[in-house]
């Protein structure tokens, strides 16, 4: 991967960790806080049990990265968040996982929420 792909990819996790932080989750990038962990998901979120890869590109390679995160994640559910120039973040996930996923986004934003409660006002 060139040097102005993998910036606008490091760019592209920090867009998505702002827009799920902003919709009530508690997210960050993996990288930023361990360091490139190769097979790690790009993007961690609290109480989600889910490995979140980030692709932040023009071409869609779906099923090469189906195949990849099922290899990263280890069995584990993924899901794929995509966005091209112009265009908004779109998730790609398997169907089993898309049927339990309003469920697990409820339980990390109750997870923020708690937090909050627990910390008072301030900002996590």
């Amino acid at each position: 991967m060139g040097g102005m792909s993998r910036r606008k990819g490091c760019v592209g996790e920090r867009e998505l960790v702002q827009e799920l932080n902003s919709r009530g989750l508690l997210c960050h990038r993996t990288a930023q806080r361990r360091g490139d962990l190769g097979g790690a998901a790009d993007v961690e979120c609290e109480a989600m049990p889910l490995h979140i890869e980030v692709k932040r590109c023009e071409r869609i390679h779906l099923w090469d990265w189906v195949d990849q995160c099922q290899r990263d994640a280890k069995g584990e559910p993924f899901v794929i968040m995509h966005r091209s120039n112009g265009r908004p973040w779109v998730a790609i996930m398997l169907l089993p996982q898309w049927l339990n996923d309003s469920q697990a986004a409820a339980c990390a934003r109750a997870h923020r929420s708690n937090l909050l409660g627990l910390c008072g006002n301030e900002a996590l």
